[in-house]
């Protein structure tokens, strides 16, 4: 088995603990190791080396698996995740642990697992998209307080974002669900997680070709910090305040026009049409 390891120089945990997994790896097998010095140079090293091995583990965050996400799915082979980022919410959606050498046993044991990838304008993404108070929030934490305090600092970007975010205008059209109304934020996911721990709903999946749509309506500061608990635990579905859907693919127009991260990135803004292509990348996951 010849596998390919790439980090992300750019992670919160850097290159840390990296060493054994590198010689635990050569003793597995053959083993192509790259370290780009900048993160923009990743997707071109797994597009190099990618078709050259019988697997990809990639170390670093949901940022990393982003960046690295079109170059994976061109070369298509299995992807072992080595979680090293600040929130790490796909590997919380796969049940991988933070741990490394857990992790890479989860890669070793060769289990398989073939999840969606979602896309926001032809812009891939894998666990969710966010307009509103998200975007808002990622701006309110710079890469200094994300590496310094890890998932706190979503915490920090929360607090701050309440006192700036203004509702916006939005229709959301995707078929049988259909809404026209004034709206703090909207997040469209591909995965169970997001956002540094949040969960979009708690029966939702990561390969069953749809999307989970989550609108949180125009409303009162007091009535929005007390639905905290609820997306951090996904009991969205009944909620008064908050709206789920699922579809298979959607459009949203917002007045004003809205930036739009995808996995915590800035990559896109609306008008957006999403959809979903899937079971397209297999990851080793737990059985």
């Amino acid at each position: 088995m010849k596998s390919l390891l790439v980090t992300n120089p750019g992670s919160r945990c850097g290159d840390k603990g990296i060493e054994e997994i590198e010689a635990r790896l050569q003793r597995w097998g053959e083993l192509v190791r790259v370290n780009p010095e900048q993160p923009e140079d990743l997707p071109e090293a797994i597009l190099e080396h990618g078709k050259q091995v019988d697997q990809i583990i990639l170390g670093g965050g949901d940022g990393t698996v982003n960046l690295a996400l079109d170059a994976l799915l061109e070369v298509d082979r299995p992807l072992g995740l080595l979680p090293m980022g600040t929130a790490n919410d796909l590997a919380r959606s796969l049940n991988i642990p933070d741990d490394l050498e857990q992790a890479l046993n989860i890669v070793l044991r060769g289990h398989q697992r073939r999840i969606d990838i979602a896309f926001a304008n032809d812009v891939s993404f894998i666990n969710a998209i966010g307009m509103g108070l998200g975007p808002q929030m990622t701006r309110e934490m710079d890469s200094e307080t994300k590496a310094q305090f890890g998932v706190v600092a979503y915490l920090v970007g929360i607090v701050r974002a309440f006192h700036k975010q203004r509702g916006f205008a939005a229709q959301v059209d995707g078929g049988s669900c259909r809404f026209d109304g004034r709206f703090l934020q909207i997040t469209v996911a591909n995965g169970i997680h997001y956002g540094g721990g949040m969960t979009v709903a708690e029966d939702a999946k990561i390969d069953d070709g749809l999307l989970d749509v989550l609108l949180v309506p125009e409303q009162s500061r007091l009535a929005l910090l007390a639905s905290a608990l609820r997306f951090r635990l996904g009991q969205t579905r009944d909620a008064d305040n908050l709206v789920h859907r699922r579809c298979k693919a959607l459009r949203i127009e917002t007045d004003p026009p809205l930036a739009i991260t995808a996995d915590g990135e800035f990559l896109a803004e609306t008008p957006v049409e999403c959809k979903v292509r899937r079971h397209a990348l297999a990851v080793y996951t737990p059985e």
